[in-house]
Order: structure tokens, then C-alpha cells, then sequence
């Protein structure tokens, strides 16, 4: 099964993990759409843990719409040292984020994923509504000096976009500025 957690936290000690904010959500399914016990076992025994879990028959779409905001945010939370908050509403970095999120609905696209018509609308909103303290975990991994999610992340959607011919050049811009923290902090 493939599954997408939802959750703003952070590892704050060996073995630790601080949740920032509240929002917490998991979405899991098979990956060739169709309902499976397991996935109907899971799922009920997330919602007897008080999870809110959602049992899906579009996983794959539903990875691909966390991706969307995943590769910008992590990039942009990475390269400005900023949580979402101050982030969001700035004129010139909303225009980043929204030409990023494209960038990789176009990957997708590009890919036959089935993403909804409204995916760039969804996304924005989904961003506007996350905890203003909110920082991706690889730009928490950036200020510890960590090695970095980014060929992962904003370096797959570059990777893809280069594989399907189509252009990603603002994810090209974050890898490129990242890219000399990839394995943490250069000596």
C-alpha cells in the first residue's frame, strides 16, 4: 500500500519527535486503486487510535498532491531559513511557490498521474491553512547540518522534468542553491 502522513514535526532528540501544531492526517491505499482488507483492517484501527485516516482509491494521486507541496515547501522553508508563515503571503516568495507547485503538477501531468483540474488551487490552500511555525524537515535538517531529502524532493521533480522534457526551471533554481548541502554542512 502506498500511504501520505500529514503532520508538521520535527526530531528534536535521538528517538524524540516533536509535533508542531495540531494537524495530523494519514491517507493510505492499494496502489492499483482497489479496496483490500488490510487496507479496511488499517483503517479501522486508526480510527479507533482517534487518527484522522482516510482510506483511498486514488493513492497514487493522493502521493502525488503531498509531493506538489512537499518539493516547494521543503525547498523554500530550506533556502529562506523561514517557517511557512512568514513565507506565504510575501508578494515575490508567493510567486516562487506558486511557480514551483506548477512546475511539478506539470511533472505529473506529464507522467498520466491523475491529478484533479483544481490541483494548483488545492495546494495554495492547503499551504495557507498549514501552521505559520511550519518548517519541512529538510529545512530543520539544513539548520542542524544534516544531510538533506532534496534529491528526493526538489531534485526529483528537476530529474523528471528533464526525463519527460518539461521544463522545471524555479525547482532547477532550489537544487541548484541546496545542492552544496546535500550531505550537511560543507566543511
Amino acid at each position: 500500500m502506498g500511504g501520505v502522513a500529514q503532520i508538521s514535526a520535527a526530531i528534536t532528540a535521538p528517538g524524540v519527535i516533536t509535533q508542531v501544531g495540531t494537524f495530523m492526517r494519514m491517507i493510505f491505499g492499494e496502489l492499483d486503486g482497489r479496496r483490500s482488507r488490510r487496507g479496511e483492517d488499517f483503517l479501522a484501527l486508526c480510527l479507533k487510535g482517534g487518527f484522522d485516516a482516510t482510506l483511498s482509491d486514488q493513492i497514487l494521486t493522493e502521493l502525488w498532491m503531498k509531493f506538489i507541496a512537499l518539493a516547494a515547501n521543503a525547498s523554500i522553508t530550506a533556502a529562506t531559513r523561514q517557517p511557512i508563515g512568514k513565507l506565504r503571503d510575501d508578494p515575490d516568495i508567493r510567486a516562487i511557490f506558486i511557480s514551483a507547485f506548477q512546475e511539478t503538477i506539470d511533472v505529473g501531468r506529464a507522467s498520466h498521474v491523475a491529478l484533479p483540474e483544481d490541483a494548483l488551487k488545492r495546494t495554495i490552500d492547503f499551504i495557507g491553512h498549514a501552521p505559520p511555525a511550519m518548517k519541512a524537515s529538510m529545512a530543520l535538517d539544513l539548520e542542524r547540518g544534516n544531510r538533506l531529502e532534496l534529491p528526493w524532493l526538489g531534485g526529483k521533480v528537476v530529474e523528471l522534468g528533464r526525463k519527460l522534457g518539461v521544463p522545471t526551471p524555479t525547482h532547477g533554481m532550489m537544487y541548484a542553491l541546496l545542492k552544496p548541502y546535500i550531505m550537511g554542512t560543507p566543511a
